[in-house]
């Protein structure tokens, strides 16, 4: 299995300046420890994919309040880490997950162009400011319609999707995260997703176990959505979002069953942005 979708934040192994690192931290320790567990999960290869608003060099991405103290990783410092772990030879990929903001198009599209990624997750989690699977804006839900919160994080998925910037989009039906689902028919918001990334060339969506650890306790996404996708012949990539060790590769038995269940044998591999299909 590949795991390509984890984040190293707990673990601060890069930053702008040595103070923003724990005492005695190595870099490249972390590379290999992260690794290790993935050959202990069964993970043959994985990409890790933080998200770009740690960076300074996309600080403008999202400016809110609360991100300022979560901007000071150093890109740069960033991609040299990770394709030093390559030259290695650790079975690690470079990613970015880009988060997706209405009216930031020109940022993201010059991080995505600017660095040699490997890979490059497409992600929506917010709703115009609210942060809709944070815990600090969890009352917004009960001032919300949950029907309408869906349309609206779908018409912002799909414009991320017609950027044209990334290579799968992750967890596609997070808007569940809370465990707030629909009470009307959304088959149409599936339909409409899966036509829309068919119309991009290559782009995947993920098979995420992360939600089996969110309150919605659901993989993502549902078998609608994931079959939609796959009754147009869009690729997957499977993924934990681990933000610890141990959740690498966590419950891939079941994101390997609702694959097959769906007719997926195959999950997408990156190098330099170009897929090449792998059995699962």
């Amino acid at each position: 299995m590949l795991d390509y979708h984890m984040h190293v934040e707990n673990y601060y192994p890069f930053g702008r300046t040595e103070d923003t690192r724990p005492d005695g931290t190595d870099p490249m320790e972390t590379m290999r420890l992260f690794a290790a567990s993935a050959a202990e999960h069964g993970v043959r290869e994985i990409a890790i994919t933080e998200h770009v608003y740690h960076f300074v060099q996309a600080r403008e991405i999202v400016d809110k309040p609360w991100a300022v103290d979560k901007c000071f990783y150093d890109m740069d410092e960033y991609v040299d880490l990770l394709q030093s772990a390559r030259r290695e030879g650790l079975p690690i990929k470079t990613g970015i997950e880009m988060d997706y903001i209405e009216g930031k198009e020109p940022v993201i599209e010059r991080i995505v162009g600017g660095y040699p990624w490997d890979f490059v997750l497409g992600s929506v989690h917010w709703i115009g400011d609210w942060g809709f699977d944070m815990p600090l804006f969890a009352e917004e839900w009960d001032r919300r319609s949950v029907d309408q919160a869906y349309r609206d994080y779908f018409r912002l998925l799909g414009q991320a999707v017609q950027t044209g910037c990334f290579d799968s989009m992750s967890h596609p039906d997070l808007i569940k995260v809370m465990g707030h689902m629909p009470e009307g028919d959304i088959s149409d918001l599936y339909e409409a997703f899966a036509e829309q990334v068919c119309g991009q060339e290559g782009l995947c969506v993920e098979i995420s176990s992360a939600g089996f650890r969110k309150p919605v306790g659901r993989i993502y996404p549902e078998r609608p959505l994931l079959e939609a996708c796959a009754r147009r012949g869009i690729s997957i990539t499977t993924a934990s979002d681990a933000h610890v060790l141990e959740d690498i590769g966590r419950d891939f038995d079941r994101v390997r069953t609702h694959a097959a269940s769906c007719g997926y044998g195959e999950a997408m591999s990156f190098d330099g942005r170009r897929a090449t299909p792998v059995p699962i």
